[in-house]
C-alpha cells in the first residue's frame, strides 16, 4: 500500500497532500501547500485520453500540448481520497474515462509514443485478453480471427 498520494509526470513522482480545480486546471499541492514540480495539469484543453485502473486507485492522463505528450499519473493512498479525486477530475475534464487494467501505465506510455511520431490512436476500454490473439511479431492483442496484426500488420 501506499504511504502518500503521488503525482507522477514521465516518471518524475511526487507526493502531494491535495489538489484544487480551477475552470481550466487541476493544481497538486505539497505538504506547504505549494504547487509540486509540473503540478499543474492544464484539464480544459490538453488532455488527450485519460485511463484509469480502481484496483491500484490511478488515474492516468495523457496530455496533448501542441505536439509534447506527458503521461501524468495520480495514486492515492486510501480508497475514499481516490473516489472523490476520481470523480472530481472526471467531472471536471468532461472526457471519458477509458477502464483498464494494471497495466494501464504502460498502457498510456504506449499511446503518448504514438503520439510522438505522428500516429493518433483511439483509446478504449482494456478488453478480456482470453478473447484475444497475440500477435507473434509484436505482442499487441487483437481479437482473436483477426487475419493480422492491427499494430504491426504481421499474420497472426
Amino acid at each position: 500500500m501506499l504511504d502518500s498520494n503521488y503525482y507522477i509526470v514521465n516518471r518524475h513522482a511526487q507526493r502531494f497532500k491535495e489538489f484544487k480545480l480551477t475552470p481550466k486546471a487541476a493544481i497538486f499541492l505539497n505538504e506547504d501547500g505549494r504547487p509540486v514540480d509540473f503540478g499543474v495539469l492544464a484539464i480544459a484543453d490538453s488532455i488527450y485520453a485519460a485511463v484509469y485502473c480502481d484496483e491500484v486507485r490511478n488515474v492516468t492522463f495523457i496530455t496533448d500540448r501542441g505536439g509534447i505528450h506527458d503521461v501524468v499519473t495520480i495514486l492515492w493512498d486510501t480508497d475514499e481520497g481516490y473516489r472523490a479525486g476520481f470523480e472530481a477530475l472526471h467531472s471536471a475534464c468532461g472526457k471519458t474515462f477509458y477502464r483498464q487494467n494494471i497495466k494501464l501505465n504502460r498502457y498510456a506510455e504506449s499511446i503518448a509514443e504514438k503520439l510522438d511520431t505522428g500516429v493518433r490512436i483511439r483509446v478504449t476500454d482494456a478488453v478480456d485478453e482470453s478473447r484475444m490473439a497475440v500477435c507473434p511479431e509484436c505482442g499487441t492483442l487483437n481479437p482473436k480471427g483477426t487475419p493480422y496484426c492491427l499494430d504491426c500488420g504481421a499474420e497472426l
